[in-house]
């Protein structure tokens, strides 16, 4: 119990900060933080790196990705289609007409959780819907998907799918020899992932040359 009560106070800090920054004229109905927190416990707000490389290879028009970096970091990579809100930016008024569209869902990542987690935070209390954050962010991304692992010999053959589709995409957004200055795809090449009930996902670890937040 104590810990949902840390979890919850730190939640009203970071949307006291935010909230601040709305501008008066905006009206904008809240959600609880009770059922904020509910939303915050719930696992379904995070999207695997996995999912987010099928959805930029298939093009699928529903995704929206929204870089929570700073703007230089964001010109040094981002992911391909992305736009940059920095996380400091995200109350603006200027920028909600991105999160209030029906038709897309939204997609914070910044390096690792914190930024993306709190603008899905801010985002979500508004009353915005169809919030995730790619679970973690850019670090997990080339771990994941632009140099993937060998599964071990042992590993089930759901860990072997997984890696040829990993393969794939990684060759599809350049892998190992991806340059850092550019989101632009390599040769487009067909990714079919072979659909499995259980998917076996690595671990996410703070890697190359990502800072955490």
């Amino acid at each position: 119990m104590k810990i949902k009560y840390i979890i919850l106070a730190g939640i009203l800090i970071v949307l006291g900060l935010g909230l601040v920054l709305l501008p008066e004229k905006e009206q904008i109905a809240e959600i609880s933080p009770e059922k904020l927190l509910m939303e915050i416990n719930d696992p379904a707000r995070f999207t695997s790196t996995d999912k987010v490389a099928e959805m930029i290879i298939e093009g699928d028009p529903s995704l929206l990705l929204v870089d929570t970096r700073d703007e230089a970091s964001f010109k040094s990579y981002h992911l391909p289609g992305a736009i940059n809100i920095p996380l400091k930016d995200v109350l603006q008024e200027d920028f909600q007409v991105y999160f209030d569209q029906e038709a897309k869902n939204i997609v914070f990542y910044s390096n690792g959780d914190i930024y993306a987690d709190q603008a899905w935070v801010l985002c979500t209390r508004l009353g915005y819907k169809e919030m995730y954050v790619m679970k973690g962010g850019l670090n997990c991304w080339a771990e994941t998907i632009l140099q993937p692992p060998l599964p071990e010999e042992t590993d089930p053959t759901e860990a072997f799918d997984l890696y040829q589709f990993r393969q794939g995409a990684s060759m599809y957004f350049g892998g190992s020899s991806h340059s850092a200055g550019s989101s632009d795809p390599a040769e487009i090449i067909t990714v079919t992932r072979k659909k499995k009930k259980n998917i076996v996902e690595g671990g996410c670890y703070q890697i190359f040359k990502f800072n955490y937040l």
